[in-house]
């Protein structure tokens, strides 16, 4: 078995003063951790889901800068979140953090009432144009999208939101409707005559 580096206890020790990694535990309290898991949050901890910064989100434990990105682009698009189902769903959150994040948010609507969601999801990279007009679209704006995505395919909503200028009661209309798998090689139109 390999020796363990010289400067591993030391870096150790920082990263846990920064929190960057848990405190070390003694064997009796892991123990004890085991049985009962520590509240991460204290219960009177609240994230205003549709106003929440970087900052506030990368304080829900497991929430990656990756998600508090995607969150706050959303956000800066206009997008609101009606409920958690919509926001795990766009996410894809573990069952585990969803329960252990959910009684910390808050989902205060701003404007007019939330649309109502449509349970049928279409993957956007790789829909053909058919699948594509169940969105209820305009035929410029799914010519639009398909042009888009033979550049490269979409990362997430706020990425379709940004290229296609899309308003945000549009954007709000897809979440847990549509996902965004890896791009399919192959044509997305038809060949022009």
């Amino acid at each position: 078995m390999p020796r363990s580096h010289w400067l591993d206890p030391l870096a150790r020790r920082v990263l846990q003063a920064t929190g960057q990694l848990p405190p070390a535990r003694s064997s009796a309290t892991s123990n004890n951790a085991l049985a009962r898991p520590e509240p991460a949050l204290p219960s009177n901890w609240f994230l205003d889901v549709n106003r929440g910064s970087q900052q506030q989100w990368r304080e829900l434990p497991g929430c990656t800068d990756d998600m508090a990105d995607l969150l706050v682009r959303l956000q800066r698009g206009g997008v609101q979140f009606a409920a958690a189902d919509d926001l795990f769903r766009l996410l894809d959150l573990p069952t585990d953090l969803a329960q252990l994040w959910a009684p910390h948010l808050v989902f205060n609507w701003y404007g007019d009432a939330p649309l109502q969601p449509v349970r049928s999801c279409i993957d956007v990279n790789n829909a053909s144009s058919e699948e594509l007009t169940s969105l209820a679209w305009p035929d410029q704006r799914i010519h639009g999208l398909l042009r888009e995505r033979r550049l490269r395919g979409f990362r997430d909503l706020a990425d379709l939101q940004e290229r296609l200028c899309l308003p945000a009661s549009s954007v709000e209309a897809l979440i847990g409707r549509v996902s965004f798998g890896q791009r399919r090689a192959g044509p997305s139109l038809p060949p022009r005559g």
